[in-house]
């Protein structure tokens, strides 16, 4: 895992650009408007429009062009605590978005809030004390949940984060009166609100440097000539540059030419191989190819390029914001231990990121299949618009139709 975060804020008129970088490569990139940026994980007080028991869900207007989406079953903890608080239309409560709105789709949201800090995630609504998936270790699991279950004295919920290994109890109790404190501000904001309106967003910067603080030193240069951090984080080394500096820095980073690619279908491996990525509706695919690629071994060659396009494959998925299902084709292996190794390798790679990922496995056609929590539009979303021509197919009509 790279030691240093280099992240370049480039700003403009019309907002920021957001370059995250590692390796001297480009990993994340994210536009900031503020009539554009995503509002997944943002609080918002709503109205509920329909409830519809049937499909197990209600709809909330949440000021969007679609209303959003509540399933009425949340988590078990939660319905236990809540299941006085029946739903019905015209009612206005505070909300969570989960997932943004797409397409034709509205938001996702659920009534179990979830405030996220650098140690913990507080869920002032729940009873919930969990451990995050990434600690493997069965002991560490077991002594955070015994410090989880001491700060939450049963009245609260808590999930404790990665980065709470490494935290001493003082510095976790300090973090979670900031999330009360937050919480309170938002139950008093509500009172005075009319729906629908958002209570609360965080900037992509702040979720940047909350979920990466922990695991790398992080080096941020900006020619941002409004000063929307007056004091910077501690421990982050903070640069305002000219925008000559700053576009120096851009190039040297192959910013725009990694974006580049990373809009494209095809992306070359250094060792002659390729990957070829498509983004449908339900799924996205990846195509791992040798092409050019000759191994010094006849039989090591699936497993070799296979394991040399992980750290590639994870990169893309980073850059990209691929979510939901992610269905791998790797040159084809029927040994179960290569199989075995190139998971690992994989998880391995993808475990370098903040977003929750899972590896699911092989499937019986010999694909690998895993998923990815959405949070907030793709790269495609964010830089790209549908072609009216061909209707975002990528193909034109040339020849005639037969009657």
């Amino acid at each position: 895992m790279p030691d240093t975060m280099h992240i370049i804020i480039k700003a403009s008129g019309k907002g920021r650009s957001i370059a995250v970088t590692a390796d001297n490569k480009l990993m994340e990139y994210y536009v900031d408007k503020a009539d554009e940026s995503t509002l997944a994980g943002a609080l918002v007080l709503g109205r509920v429009e329909r409830v519809v028991p049937t499909m197990g869900a209600a709809f909330v207007n949440i000021g969007q062009a679609q209303n959003g989406f509540l399933p009425l079953d949340e988590m078990e903890s939660f319905t236990k605590i809540n299941q006085a608080a029946s739903l019905a239309s015209g009612q206005e409560l505070i909300f969570q978005i989960k997932k943004d709105a797409k397409d034709q789709k509205g938001a996702f949201l659920t009534r179990d809030i979830a405030l996220p800090g650098q140690y913990l995630i507080y869920m002032p609504l729940n009873r919930y004390v969990g451990v995050s998936k990434r600690i493997r270790d069965d002991h560490a699991r077991q002594k955070l949940l015994e410090t989880g279950k001491a700060l939450c004295q049963d009245t609260f919920g808590l999930i404790m984060r990665e980065a709470s290994l490494l935290a001493r109890t003082d510095m976790l109790y300090e973090e979670l009166q900031e999330l009360k404190a937050l919480w309170n501000t938002m139950q008093k904001s509500a009172e005075y609100a009319k729906a629908p309106t958002v209570l609360h967003r965080e900037s992509v910067l702040a979720g940047l440097l909350r979920d990466y603080a922990q695991r790398y030193s992080i080096r941020i240069t900006c020619n941002d000539k409004v000063n929307r951090m007056p004091v910077p984080p501690t421990g982050i080394d903070w640069e305002q540059v000219s925008d000559v500096q700053l576009e120096a820095q851009w190039k040297a980073y192959h910013v725009d030419s990694s974006l580049e690619e990373a809009l494209g279908r095809r992306v070359m491996l250094k060792n002659g191989g390729t990957l070829m990525i498509d983004e449908r509706e339900a799924l996205s695919t990846v195509d791992v190819n040798t092409a050019s690629f000759v191994g010094d071994q006849q039989g090591d060659i699936a497993l070799k390029q296979n394991l040399a396009a992980c750290h590639d494959i994870a990169r893309q998925i980073r850059l990209r914001n691929l979510s939901g299902i992610i269905i791998i084709d790797f040159v084809d292996m029927p040994d179960e231990v290569q199989r075995a190794q190139v998971i690992q390798r994989l998880e391995s790679e993808l475990s370098r990121e903040r977003v929750k990922t899972v590896v699911h496995g092989f499937t019986s056609l010999g694909f690998l299949e895993m998923t990815r929590k959405r949070t907030g539009a793709t790269l495609r979303d964010q830089l790209c618009a549908p072609c009216e021509k061909c209707h975002a197919t990528g193909y034109r009509l040339e020849r005639e139709r037969l009657s």
